[in-house]
């Protein structure tokens, strides 16, 4: 197999950048992140204001950049579970660091508006 060179233009920070900037992938992951699998309902009960469409698409689309795992059971009804695979652990961590930094530059923001203003 042959190497294949990546269209000009084609930067791989902006692909995952895109990926974990779609609505509800990095609350998907982060969730995931913290437990070793997760059935769809019980993900979809996590994150409460996402549609069974949209967690749908989310999962696929991270099933198939191969951030998660999906494994089907021959139950009835069928028992779907997902988990991190490898890729997805590094990036949960990632993502853990954007929340937590987040979550810090909100606390400076709002205690800086607090503060008052001096002439």
């Amino acid at each position: 197999m042959g190497h294949v060179t990546a269209p000009e233009g084609y930067c791989s920070v902006d692909k995952y950048l895109s990926l974990i900037s779609t609505k509800w992938t990095a609350h998907i992951i982060h969730l995931l992140g913290k437990r070793e699998l997760m059935r769809f309902g019980q993900i979809q009960k996590e994150l409460a204001l996402v549609s069974s469409k949209v967690l749908s698409s989310r999962l696929k689309l991270l099933e198939a950049e191969q951030f998660i795992w999906r494994e089907q059971q021959a139950t009835i009804p069928v028992t779907v579970n997902y988990g991190l695979t490898v890729k997805g652990k590094e990036l949960a961590e990632i993502v853990s660091l954007i929340i937590e930094k987040s979550d810090a530059w909100d606390v400076s923001i709002n205690s800086e508006r607090k503060l008052p203003v001096s002439n």
